[in-house]
């Protein structure tokens, strides 16, 4: 009997899919797809396509041609990454912004062109868990008056960061523009390392002078009265973890409100 008589269809698996990236922006999974060919000839895999199901809806899908040769009695790995923006991931599904983490279900066909029995399609299936990240937030806590003196004044800014995930965040070369009732900007860079545990707060606190020469007196009289300042706080940071998959993030922050002048 001839060998293309007994040809038998590969064997497809999945044999992990694991996080292999993640950062404020984006979640990448790659599935690792094991192929095996029992044959005594090579076999080509021609293409494969792919979904991604979220709360049992399809979030994304693909396809890739590939042309991969699996030799006799041979094993090949293919690698198939999928990148998942949270954005987006958020806005589709409203009910994850209070969860930790997801189920997803991923599904793909493997193409194979095969002697005897032409084109064949071979699907596989793998559920799994992804984490889902949120952004951290970072406010104006306290100002504080430490000194104040007709030529300048001693002051004390104070921000809140809150991580809301489920895992340490670190934030790095911390950049801040603070206008306080229309008064000059504020400006400073902290360039010390800040860890946030997960699920939790932390006050930075940050020591500012104001030359009333250069802000003129009536900095003197907003920081010496007892109303409420007006503030607008920007700045940005660097946001990484502990996570070995976790890769640095820009993160850009823009809040405003009111706070008391504490002393």
């Amino acid at each position: 009997m001839s060998e293309l008589s007994k040809i038998s269809k590969p064997e497809v698996s999945i044999s992990d899919m694991n996080v292999t990236g993640l950062s404020l922006e984006s979640v990448e999974l790659t599935a690792d797809v094991e192929i095996e060919n029992p044959n005594n000839l090579a076999v080509d895999l021609s293409s494969y396509n792919y979904a991604l199901d979220i709360n049992d809806l399809n979030f994304i899908s693909g396809s890739e041609e590939s042309g991969m040769n699996i030799k006799a009695k041979q094993s090949n790995i293919v690698k198939v990454p999928i990148t998942l923006g949270y954005s987006e991931l958020l806005q589709t599904f409203q009910s994850l912004r209070d969860e930790n983490e997801s189920n997803f279900s991923f599904s793909a066909g493997f193409a194979f062109d095969l002697p005897i029995l032409g084109m064949v399609n071979i699907p596989v299936q793998y559920s799994g868990k992804i984490p889902v990240v949120k952004r951290p937030s970072i406010s104006l806590e306290n100002f504080t008056v430490e000194n104040i003196s007709l030529s300048g004044a001693e002051l004390s800014i104070e921000l809140n960061v809150e991580n809301p995930n489920s895992f340490m965040l670190q934030m790095n070369r911390l950049s801040y523009d603070l206008r306080i009732n229309g008064l000059e900007s504020i400006s400073g860079l902290m360039n010390e390392e800040i860890n946030v545990e997960e699920g939790s707060s932390k006050t930075i606190k940050l020591p500012v002078s104001i030359s009333f020469l250069n802000a003129g007196m009536s900095a003197y009289r907003i920081l010496s009265g007892d109303e409420d300042l007006e503030y607008e706080l920007t700045g940005s940071t660097t946001i990484g973890s502990d996570l070995p998959y976790f890769k640095l993030s820009n993160f850009d922050f823009d809040k405003s409100g009111s706070v008391n002048i504490l002393r």
